[in-house]
């Protein structure tokens, strides 16, 4: 049985492993240095040692291939993609890890819709309140329609009584039934008739009375009386003709105004009382519509927050692997989420691959696009599988440039590629980092160079090249390149040496008549020297340095190969590989930055 080791063994055992691995890196550290001394080279840069010899390459010829490598992740080419439905922003208060084997119907994700449970009560209320308004806009409304039509109907009848009442006085002379106005007429002319005949009488007893007062059979009184009758008929007798006579003359027409005037006055109340009933029952339909509409519209955003709340799980529509989805941030990286991350409307949380296809997603130099085009084969290396090569083909190069590759560095242009996988293994995940090795070109017989040979002097491609006199200058043709070698079209033989590095005494002269760096113009130019125009030319020797990552040596101040280096030669050189392992920006021998 073991002894359990107490804290202070621990510490005793932690320190004695640092002791041992610091001892482990000064021995490696101390063999590096005696082979390196043992080389000559730090011999000669810090003793003053004046022999070293700076060798160059061959030129070379056969078979070359031509490519790029990018970099980029494997994706499913075929997934169920799981996406936040809840209007605005919500946080996550649930998360299944990443890697989880999902079966269908499985939560996944859960979302806080606390605040709109919240609605959803408050919802609820205003949808009984508009069910209420709207009921009592119905009711009112129906009341005021038996009211329009009692209003409609009490006019209907006045104007039906005025013109019974013109009637009756008018009467219908083709059916020869008298009105009111032949009985007024008729009673006038009999009045007349009467006061006639009461005045025939009265003058008759006047004259019998005249007659028997002569005879003294009559008194004075009775006399006198009997001319009192006749002037009373006689006068009741000009009453009578003068009542008939303004009967005749005004009476009937004032009447028969009168009445025609009430009959008229009833039909425009007809017509009031339909338009006043219009008007009314219009601000009742308006109401019962208004809140009709309310109704639905309440009932609408009731349903919309029980859809939302319903939103808030999300479940496995499938079986499948659960893969998070990285969301580009403003400077372009992938955010990973996670519970208590907040999340807005249609944002992709998660992803099932389908069994399938995988893609690499990837991002191309724009110096490179002139290469690079749909339907190039493509050897693809996964990380997580270094000694495996898979075959792809380039799907997809973007026309515009990323914006995100804008926002994390303003100098760079980088265009998505989709390149798909020929043989996938169901060991592939999607998020791998993987390298893409583009094939451009097979060259069966070439003749190339290290690109680090090639240099650019005054808007000319040149090469340093030994001769049995020393190092000349020498103009060549260079045609297309890949991350090391440069194809020579001209200007070069096979078996010609050419050196790595310039001569130190080398200074390049500038491109006559170059655009500014800031133009259009400039950009072509700087694309164009850094291998979009002439492949081969590193993106430093534009510029007129050494690229970053060359061989520090160099000819001589004499410009003569193999010769010595002086004190100001090795202090330069040390500068440069400081300079140099400080990071200068070169990537490879080459020195060229991925132009």
């Amino acid at each position: 049985m073991e002894t359990p080791m107490t804290p202070t063994a621990n510490l005793r055992s932690s320190a004695v492993s640092r002791r041992g691995g610091a001892l482990t890196v000064i021995i490696v550290l101390v063999a590096l240095a005696a082979a390196a001394w043992q080389s000559g080279i730090l011999k000669a840069i810090f003793e003053g040692e004046t022999e070293v010899k700076i060798e160059g390459v061959p030129v070379r010829t056969g078979p070359l291939r031509i490519s790029e490598v990018v970099r980029g992740n494997l994706e499913a080419s075929d997934s169920v993609s799981l996406k936040c439905e809840i209007e605005g922003r919500s946080t996550i208060i649930f998360l299944v890890e990443e890697g989880t084997l999902l079966n269908e119907g499985d939560l996944v994700v859960e979302l806080d819709v606390s605040q709109l449970a919240d609605e959803l009560v408050a919802q609820e209320i205003e949808v009984k309140n508009a069910e209420a308004a709207f009921t009592k806009a119905r009711e009112q409304y129906d009341i005021q329609v038996i009211q329009n039509e009692s209003d409609v109907a009490a006019a209907e009848l006045a104007l039906e009584l005025a013109e019974l009442d013109l009637a009756k006085y008018t009467g219908n002379p083709e059916a020869n039934e008298p009105g009111e106005w032949d009985n007024e007429l008729a009673m006038g002319e009999e009045a007349v008739l009467l006061k006639e005949e009461e005045l025939a009488s009265a003058e008759n007893a006047l004259g019998w009375t005249v007659k028997l007062h002569a005879e003294d059979f009559k008194s004075k009184n009775e006399l006198v009386a009997k001319q009192y009758a006749k002037q009373r008929a006689e006068v009741q007798l000009g009453q009578a003709k003068r009542e008939l006579d303004l009967i005749v003359k005004y009476g009937n027409r004032r009447k028969l105004a009168e009445l025609q005037s009430d009959v008229d006055t009833r039909r425009r109340d007809i017509s009031k009382t339909e338009k006043q009933s219009s008007a009314k029952i219009a601000d009742f339909e308006a109401e019962r519509e208004s809140a009709s509409f309310k109704l639905v519209r309440e009932r609408e955003q009731l349903d919309e927050l029980k859809q939302q709340v319903g939103k808030s799980k999300i479940y496995a529509p499938e079986p499948g692997l659960l893969v998070y989805a990285r969301e580009k941030s403003r400077w372009g990286s992938g955010d990973t989420i996670e519970e208590g991350t907040e999340v807005r409307e249609r944002q992709e949380l998660c992803t099932i691959p389908r069994q399938g296809g995988m893609t690499v997603k990837a991002s191309i130099h724009e110096t490179k696009l002139k290469k690079i085009q749909a339907g190039l084969p493509c050897l693809v290396t996964v990380d997580a599988f270094p000694n495996r090569t898979f075959e792809g083909r380039v799907e997809f190069v973007a026309v515009m440039a990323d914006s995100g590759s804008w926002r994390s560095n303003p100098n760079q242009r980088l265009y998505k590629a989709d390149i798909s996988l020929l043989n996938p293994t169901l060991d592939m995940r999607p998020g791998m980092s993987c390298s893409v090795d583009i094939l451009v070109q097979d060259l069966e017989d070439a003749m190339y160079i290290p690109r680090q040979c090639v240099f650019l002097d005054g808007g000319k491609t040149i090469v340093f090249k030994r001769t049995e006199e020393g190092v000349e200058s020498c103009e060549v043709e260079v045609g297309l390149d890949n991350t090391k070698w440069v194809a020579i079209n001209s200007g070069l033989t096979e078996g010609d040496v050419v050196l790595l590095a310039p001569p130190a005494n080398f200074e390049p002269a500038p491109v006559p008549d170059a655009p500014a760096p800031n133009t259009e113009a400039g950009v072509a130019a700087a694309g164009s020297a850094a291998g979009g125009g002439k492949p081969g030319a590193s993106a430093s020797s534009t510029r007129g340095k050494m690229p970053a990552g060359q061989p520090t040596g160099s000819a001589g101040r004499g410009g003569k190969p193999g010769g010595t280096l002086t004190a100001e030669q090795r202090a330069e050189i040390a500068k440069r590989m400081r300079e140099r392992s400080g990071g200068s920006g070169g990537s490879g021998r080459g020195g060229s930055q991925d132009r």
